[in-house]
């Protein structure tokens, strides 16, 4: 746990009680903080010595901060009643991330201890959960302290003090409430359309992911992919302000002073390499599908800016099984492979499943975003039956009627994947592939606990000799 001591005995409002509201709580207790807690689902907890009441009533002319968690609106669509309050009375607004970097002393280069533990902040639409996951595993594989926290893995707060590394995934929802911002290496992999409702539209989407590259301390690195238009444009912005360290990673080709991929190689081309450009590793020594090579060139990338050296970057991908719940094979029967991609929870995310298979029996819908299934069309004639589940499904069903692909409306996951087992059965080959393009919040507490209920499902109706369960290996 961090120890928050610059807010002992303070007067802090906390909104928002969830995973990392719980963590803001339990460092402010630690250091006799008084804090006055609302939580809009009325959560409360009598273990707590908080205040528990609504924003109206908190002591606000004596409030030293409010830190709102990750889900709590500051701007758009409405900003939240809390956060107006704060504004009202001068109150300022901070989160977690803020109240990390307070501590660990990022954002104060001049400050900043030269042994204190250093932070690899990473964003991006999709692809981060995977890259975090991967840049910590070359870490800890090489005999380092590290440990993931924020959107992935556990709150920030919660975090220890006696490590090497905090490798942080950060959401568009950290970065838009944050304000204490500059990280030892910051990495945005992609921007694509996710979240716009939150943040106003695509300009307000992409303002909040850049916020990564805010306030650099020196002798730091920027990581940049170029893959797509929005991260081009920063890259190129970057490099007008003579930003610290800037590095262009690509999925698709070999950046000028970067790293990417050509002819399935993946090549360090940055001037510094030893050898350069440089033949790290070949498509036959890393994760499965195309969607993983930005994520591959952006891990290595962040580890060799942190003293990784190639050799022990290639060594640990060959131990990495990938990420749980994102293109994961948890079972196969037969020629057919049960496919749990819960966390596609939009249309960018869905298509690398769809580049990478044929022959699917795809189980899809929610809680809609915004982008809705349309960029999917040119995959449809891969696609031998949909199953439509949650709020999304009697929409889609009609779009993909008109668009001439056989499907049904299951309403749940279980009747979904029980007519997908049974017709799958009926082909030479083929994939069950849940790839929701959708929130989960309709029906499940989130993307994991959906992921779950699909492997259970699976494993309960693939009973026989030929089914091998790949969940336990």
């Amino acid at each position: 746990m961090i120890r928050l001591d610059l807010y002992k005995n303070k007067n802090v409002a906390v909104i928002g009680f969830g995973k990392s509201g719980k963590a803001v709580v339990d460092c402010l207790e630690a250091v006799d903080a008084n804090i006055y807690l609302y939580d809009d689902n009325g959560i409360m907890d009598q273990h707590y010595q908080c205040m528990f009441c609504d924003p109206s009533d908190f002591d606000w002319p004596n409030l030293d901060v409010m830190v709102v968690s990750p889900g709590i609106s500051t701007l758009w669509p409405q900003r939240h009643r809390a956060v107006d309050l704060a504004h009202r009375h001068g109150v300022q607004v901070i989160n977690d991330v803020d109240l990390f970097q307070l501590h660990v002393g990022c954002s104060f280069p001049a400050k900043k201890n030269v042994s204190a533990p250093k932070t690899i902040a990473i964003t991006g639409t999709n692809g981060k959960s995977t890259t975090t996951a991967l840049v910590n595993h070359v870490l800890t594989t090489a005999n380092l302290k590290s440990c993931i926290g924020g959107n992935f893995g556990i709150a920030i707060l919660s975090l220890t003090d006696d490590l090497d590394f905090y490798v942080l995934e950060l959401s568009s929802y950290h970065l838009d409430s944050s304000n204490i911002l500059g990280f030892d290496t910051a990495l945005l992999l992609n921007i694509t359309s996710d979240h716009l409702v939150r943040h106003g539209g695509m300009p307000g989407y992409i303002t909040a992911k850049q916020k990564i590259f805010a306030n650099f301390p020196a002798a730091s690195q920027a990581i940049v992919g170029v893959d797509d238009t929005n991260c081009r444009k920063i890259y190129e912005f970057l490099k007008t302000v003579k930003h610290p360290e800037i590095i262009p990673i690509s999925g698709t080709e070999i950046p000028e002073n970067g790293v990417g991929w050509c002819d399935g190689m993946l090549v360090d081309n940055r001037p510094a390499t030893d050898g350069y450009p440089k033949i790290v590793c070949s498509k036959d020594d890393v994760l499965d599908g195309i969607h993983n090579r930005q994520n591959i060139a952006a891990s290595y990338a962040a580890c060799i800016a942190n003293g990784i050296s190639a050799e022990q970057f290639v060594a640990a991908l060959h131990s990495f099984r990938g990420l749980q719940h994102r293109q994961e094979l948890v079972a196969t029967f037969g020629r057919i492979q049960y496919i749990n991609d819960s966390k596609a929870t939009n249309a960018p995310s869905v298509e690398q499943a769809m580049m990478r298979f044929d022959n699917i029996f795809w189980i899809l819908g929610g809680r809609p975003k915004q982008d809705g299934i349309e960029s999917l069309t040119k995959y449809f004639r891969k696609v031998k039956c949909a199953f439509l589940i949650g709020e999304a499904a009697h929409d889609w069903h009609s779009y993909l009627e008109y668009c001439r692909v056989q499907s049904e409306i299951s309403e749940t996951l279980d009747v979904a994947v029980r007519r997908a087992h049974a017709l799958a059965q009926k082909e030479e080959t083929a994939v069950v592939l849940l790839s929701p393009c959708c929130a989960s919040f309709d029906q499940f507490k989130n993307f994991e606990e959906r992921g779950n209920m699909f492997a259970e499902i699976v494993q309960k109706i693939c009973a026989g000799d030929d089914f091998v369960n790949f969940t336990s290996i």
